[in-house]
């Protein structure tokens, strides 16, 4: 089998070495438009990459739309990173292109989060996630392509926010309403590094997202349902229950632990995403979820977002 890969750093080279680990893959080969990439089998030619099992798209998200108008043509599979689109010709474009050998990579849609919330989708009342880490207030943010505006205009929520958004999206459809705030605090960039998010979905199910590039490192995950509490905290996941437990004067108390258990949702997610594609492209299976309405609607609602968020700066 033989893989080409558009980007080459950051989380290309994370994707590359899952890609590795698969044993899968006999042959790899890098395109970038004009450099010499030196110590990979590259070309500068995109064309060579058509010859490929399949093609990794994982350069920075304002080009994804450009390379996949570009390998409209090509007969393979695709693995294209998130965000799909950013802006709304690119997401007609890709409405209208449907491919089922093309595969985005929300990976939380591959996690044990998403059974998680399947299962329990009837029980659930609340989800709240907060993730920060104060990588804004260092000084060599400045140098990081995170911190510009022109790369990444919604910052935290577009780079790391974005995959539990596209999940509760995927799981429980288009919020019946939602309010969001963003804004800029590091003085060595000016793209978003604080973002949050409140919202009510169909199912009754209310949602609270708060990320942070300006906080001590957090990262925490808490559903309430009507029997029991879970929390995912430093890769352990808490189930507290049942509902049901009293005081000696028979007031309500809080729940005894009744399991915990190791899991990290994120890495593990990203494995299994990539075993998906993997395994799809050896029994030339089409994606499912190519097809449905939910494909792209984190997408359709990040440019909502984002368009908001550029007419109040005008």
């Amino acid at each position: 089998m033989k893989a080409g890969f558009i980007g080459y750093r950051h989380f290309a080279a994370k994707l590359y070495d899952l890609f590795k680990e698969t044993g899968f893959v006999k042959q790899y080969i890098f395109y970038h438009p004009t450099k010499t990439l030196e110590g990979l089998d590259f070309t500068n030619d995109l064309n060579v990459l058509f010859d490929c099992d399949f093609i990794v798209v994982a350069s920075p998200d304002t080009t994804h739309v450009e390379y996949l108008r570009e390998l409209k043509g090509y007969k393979g599979y695709i693995f294209c990173e998130k965000i799909p689109a950013v802006d709304r010709e690119g997401l007609k474009f890709l409405k209208s292109y449907r491919n089922p050998r093309l595969y985005y990579n929300f990976n939380y849609r591959k996690s044990e989060l998403c059974q998680l919330l399947e299962q329990l989708s009837e029980e659930i009342l609340h989800i709240d996630y907060k993730c920060g880490f104060g990588l804004a207030l260092r000084p060599e943010y400045k140098l990081n392509w995170r911190s510009k505006a022109s790369n990444a205009f919604l910052g935290v929520f577009q780079l790391t926010g974005i995959h539990l958004f596209d999940l509760l999206l995927f799981c429980f459809g288009k919020p019946k309403y939602y309010r969001f705030t963003a804004r800029n605090i590091s003085p060595y960039g000016d793209s978003v590094d604080n973002f949050g998010i409140n919202m009510e979905f169909a199912n009754g199910v209310i949602a609270e997202l708060f990320l942070s590039y300006t906080s001590a490192y957090y990262n925490r995950i808490d559903i309430i349902t009507s029997e029991k509490l879970i929390s995912w905290d430093n890769n352990e996941v808490i189930v507290k229950g049942p509902r049901e437990i009293f005081d000696e004067k028979g007031l309500f108390k809080s729940p005894p632990v009744i399991s915990r258990k190791t899991a990290d949702f994120y890495n593990d997610s990203l494995k299994s995403s990539v075993g998906y594609f993997i395994s799809a492209v050896k029994s030339k299976q089409s994606f499912s979820e190519a097809s449905s309405e939910r494909n792209l609607l984190s997408n359709e609602i990040f440019l909502d977002i984002l368009e908001d968020m550029k007419n109040k700066k005008k």
